[in-house]
């Protein structure tokens, strides 16, 4: 059962009361944000929320069914938080928040939290940010349990896999530039689509921190699923781990590991069934 500080609850329950929102939102990357729907900055716990963004949570309603609680969150762009570029490149996505609200006339009161979850979808308006808040039952709807398949249901690295990525990534830099999706490292002479499917991460350049799934490598050309949001340009460096495609071959030929091989390639399919 939650409990209020004394104060706060003394002040709810005398019935006039000078109450505001709370918002803290905590990216994957570290990076914290925290804003008021008060008209006047406040630091609580060393941390500053801001009022200038302009906060507005829609109506929050929290239910004890498993149902996700979803509302969203409207504040000004006013181009140094949620920035374009950020918003685009996915910083934003899956961010923790926590919503409290507190007595502007008397921070001191202490705070009510009332909902916790991560971030959703971030829509980018003229002038305005709306994002979607996710309640902690968001967790939920992701199924549980596998099927059988064709090819390998874990991921590369993995408890399921085993493999050790470090045996297994590399660094480079970007010696020529095509375009933000397509770039050559002329210091890597793998085998063609040695990094098909494998992930590139960013380690200096605008695009610093960013993580992008690699298309198709050859002769040291790598072309990436989807271009960069952000300049690709000579002298930037990234670390990049092989690519696994999740066929048989690759995990008995390219990472010796066939015994953790989480696929069914040999099932007879619905054809040989019904034959």
């Amino acid at each position: 059962m939650k409990t209020l500080p004394a104060l706060l609850d003394t002040h709810i329950a005398s019935g006039t009361t000078t109450l505001a929102d709370l918002l803290k939102i905590t990216r994957k990357d570290g990076a914290v944000y925290a804003f008021t729907s008060a008209a006047d900055d406040v630091t609580i716990g060393g941390v500053t929320y801001i009022a200038s963004q302009g906060l507005d949570i829609s109506s929050l309603e929290v239910s004890a069914s498993l149902a996700v609680d979803n509302l969203e969150l409207t504040t000004l762009d006013d181009g140094t938080t949620f920035t374009h570029a950020d918003v685009l490149s996915g910083k934003w996505r899956n961010a923790d928040f926590v919503i409290s609200r507190y007595n502007w006339a008397s921070p001191a009161d202490g705070v009510e939290v009332r909902m916790t979850g991560t971030v959703g979808d971030v829509r980018l308006l003229r002038g305005s940010i709306v994002a979607e808040l996710r309640g902690l039952q968001q967790a939920l709807q992701q199924p549980i349990g596998s099927v059988t398949s064709k090819t390998c249901r874990a991921r590369l690295g993995d408890a399921m896999c085993g493999v050790n990525l470090a045996t297994y990534t590399f660094t480079g830099g970007v010696t020529t530039a095509t375009s933000n999706q397509t770039f050559t490292d002329s210091t890597k002479a793998q085998a063609a689509d040695y990094f098909a499917e494998g992930i590139l991460t960013w380690t200096s350049g605008p695009n610093t921190g960013l993580s992008v799934k690699v298309k198709t490598f050859a002769a040291g050309v790598f072309t990436l699923s989807l271009p960069m949001l952000l300049t690709v340009a000579v002298g930037n460096t990234f670390s990049v781990v092989a690519g696994c495609q999740k066929r048989l071959e690759d995990c008995r030929d390219k990472f010796n590991n066939i015994l953790n091989f989480q696929g069914e390639p040999h099932l007879p399919g619905i054809d040989a069934l019904t034959q």
